[in-house]
């Protein structure tokens, strides 16, 4: 049965990493199973440009794509363009996700007038950047006819700013299952020699390494591991951009040898390396700008390869996990803390299968995006229909 047409704004889009991005290729993908025709404007400047070409190319989807941005407000400027372009296409939804969208979905309105806009909060577009910019951001949200937040904690932000009860909904992000899965201990060791990897146990971090990240509690905590764990080892995938600070950090607690910065994986490799540690670390900070952890993709994909997890109680990432069943939720910055949790996973075998299987489960029964794609799809056929939601 036909859902309609929709037309997805998103300030980030892979090939390049963000979890933005992901939420909003992800959307676009599964959409049409479920009888969506989807369209895409979208930032993709965080890729080199012929990848970007390859990757659209291979699409089955039109994505307008802004490959770089030159001039200050280049990403809202595009991202209003299209989405005026895209008025004589007729959308029935236009899909907003982070600020510049979300702004440019509503300053775009009157182009799209049959069309309901839904803004999707990830979190940070209410809370970091100047007061002007989130006064806009917030105006923006005001105006659409359906914000829907990736967490319980983003939804209390929206209700903070005057949207009504009924006019947010939860649909937390997922994790593509096909991607993400268990590896036979053969595998694993393989992709560690490949990698060059040790064959210690290991603690992963994906995502830029950077302050909201927190990669920096993590190694703060190794010394402490290390007392338990003498093997441990710290693995950080994602662009490295604290890189040098990091690594003096560690040289000057002594454990600059059981750090490996593996910088931006591709698909495939990202998938090999979730699957080849053994505990998933994500223990992000709220940044002095209000920047915080929306909810935590990664944390779901590492669940599907049987990964228990340690996250910070950041934002909406205590959501990603269920606290002692799939993982455990520390204090935000809090290397001690840290380090106890990640002890009593990397020195108990049992309790660390015990914990991952747990997770996988709970990520195949709920946070596949096949299955939050279904919640999306549910939730735009009846703000369609009925002009709004019940």
């Amino acid at each position: 049965m036909s859902g309609g047409r929709i037309l997805i704004l998103a300030t980030e889009f892979p090939p390049g990493p963000g979890g933005i991005g992901t939420h909003a290729y992800e959307l676009a993908r599964w959409l049409p199973e479920y009888g969506w025709e989807v369209r895409v404007c979208a930032c993709q400047d965080y890729a080199e440009r012929e990848e970007i070409l390859r990757f659209n190319e291979r699409q089955p989807f039109a994505v307008s794509s802004l490959i770089r941005a030159s001039l200050p407000g280049g990403r809202l400027v595009h991202l209003a363009r299209g989405s005026a372009r895209g008025r004589a296409w007729k959308p029935n939804v236009v899909l907003a996700t982070g600020r510049n969208a979300v702004l440019a979905g509503a300053w775009t309105r009157w182009f799209h007038r049959k069309a309901r806009l839904v803004a999707v909060a990830h979190g940070t577009e209410l809370q970091a950047g100047g007061i002007l910019r989130r006064r806009l951001a917030r105006k923006a949200f005001q105006q659409s006819d359906l914000a829907i937040a990736v967490s319980g904690y983003t939804k209390r932000l929206l209700g903070g700013i005057g949207l009504e009860e009924g006019r947010v909904l939860v649909v937390p992000n997922g994790a593509d299952a096909n991607r993400f899965q268990p590896a036979t201990p053969t595998a694993v060791a393989g992709v560690r020699s490949k990698l060059g990897l040790g064959a210690g146990r290991a603690i992963l971090t994906v995502g830029h390494v950077s302050e909201r990240k927190g990669q920096e509690t993590v190694v703060r905590a190794l010394p402490m591991v290390a007392e338990k764990v003498p093997d441990v080892e710290y693995w950080m995938a994602g662009l490295p951009s604290q890189r040098r600070f990091l690594e003096e950090l560690a040289a000057r607690l002594g454990v600059a040898g059981r750090v490996r910065f593996l910088g931006r994986l591709g698909e495939d490799a990202l998938g090999e390396v979730v699957q080849a540690c053994d505990v998933f670390a994500m223990t992000s900070r709220t940044t002095a700008d209000g920047d915080y952890e929306g909810y935590g993709i990664a944390v779901i994909e590492a669940a599907l390869c049987g990964k228990p997890a340690v996250v910070s109680d950041c934002g909406g990432l205590p959501e990603a996990v269920l606290e002692g069943e799939t993982g455990f939720v520390v204090p935000e910055g809090d290397a001690e803390a840290t380090a106890r949790a990640l002890v009593r996973l990397l020195a108990d075998a049992g309790l660390r299968q015990q914990m991952g299987e747990a997770a996988r489960r709970r990520a195949l029964a709920e946070g596949t995006w096949e299955k939050r794609a279904g919640q999306y799809d549910r939730v735009l056929r009846e703000i369609v229909s009925l002009g709004g939601i019940t």
